[in-house]
């Protein structure tokens, strides 16, 4: 598709820690009309204090990225998608203006615009026993997958969060448990909540040797890679499990994916929102 440029009309913080930006107008149309568009966005920053210079595509529809270009490439989740109204949500962590993207979400305007380069991705396979395990920077993510959750879906969601003041209710089906996991203000990527949760992790006695529970764990380098262990270690096959880094606390997004690919391997939940399948994968690479 091409870059679009959609704009915001509303900002709204629900927590201390949390923005919503919802965008609205003919762009946003035009990308919910170019499938996939969920569950997630790649947006397009602009530099500082300057117009946005959105990238173009070469001959063969693939982004021609120049400069810094491909360096202001982050992917959030799509936190609700209005077709009727061509409004669109993205949740943003606040943490500070030092970054990109956290300097841009502290100082914007209504009237302000992203880019949008496109869609897609992996979620959650329904059914079995669900488990699912994030920091704040999931929660956009862990959110949307619970509301889209089958009303009879049974499972525990674990969530950390900077403070109790991140605690906020959530839409989910009766069968799903959230625990929240406030780390007391201690900076992010330097606890073990979400590594003890796993290690004391108890499922119902219909699930205990684990071959039904669909895993989903995306947090900071650290914790997922303990988790595919951990997952290898009490039975979590590789088919029902959807581990992906979303952040590292030594690098940025785009070193995080050229050095590791967001933690990532083969063979592991294949599963895209039915209605938005794709022929050929985005790279899942994923900001917060």
């Amino acid at each position: 598709m091409t870059a679009l440029e959609i704009q915001i009309a509303e900002i709204v913080d629900y927590t201390p820690q949390m923005r919503r930006v919802v965008f609205a107008g003919e762009a946003v149309a035009r990308y919910a009309a170019h499938r996939p568009c969920v569950p997630n966005i790649k947006i397009y920053f602009p530099r500082p204090g300057e117009p946005i210079d959105l990238p173009v595509t070469d001959e063969r529809g693939r982004w021609a990225f120049v400069g810094d270009q491909r360096s202001r490439v982050r992917t959030y989740t799509v936190r609700w998608l209005d077709e009727e109204n061509s409004r669109m949500a993205i949740d943003f962590v606040r943490h500070g203006d030092e970054g990109l993207a956290s300097a841009w979400v502290e100082r914007i305007s209504v009237g302000d615009k992203l880019g949008a380069l496109g869609g897609g991705g992996l979620v959650l396979k329904p059914g079995g026993y669900a488990v699912m395990f994030g920091d704040e920077t999931a929660l956009p993510a862990i959110s949307d997958t619970l509301e889209h959750m089958p009303a009879g879906q049974t499972g525990q969601v674990f969530i950390e969060v900077a403070a109790e003041s991140g605690i906020h209710e959530l839409a989910k089906p009766e069968g799903i448990t959230v625990t929240w996991l406030p780390r007391g203000g201690k900076p992010a990527g330097s606890t073990r909540l979400l590594i003890q949760a796993m290690e004391n992790l108890s499922v119902p006695e219909g699930f205990a040797d684990m071959s039904a529970v669909h895993l989903w764990v995306s947090a900071e380098s650290e914790v997922v890679r303990f988790a595919r262990k951990w997952a290898a270690m009490v039975g979590i096959g590789r088919a029902n499990r959807l581990i992906i880094g979303y952040w590292h606390r030594d690098l940025n997004e785009v070193a995080y994916g050229k050095l590791s690919d967001h933690d990532r391997v083969r063979d592991e939940m294949d599963y895209e929102r039915p209605g938005h399948e794709e022929d050929h994968r985005h790279d899942h690479d994923h900001a917060h």
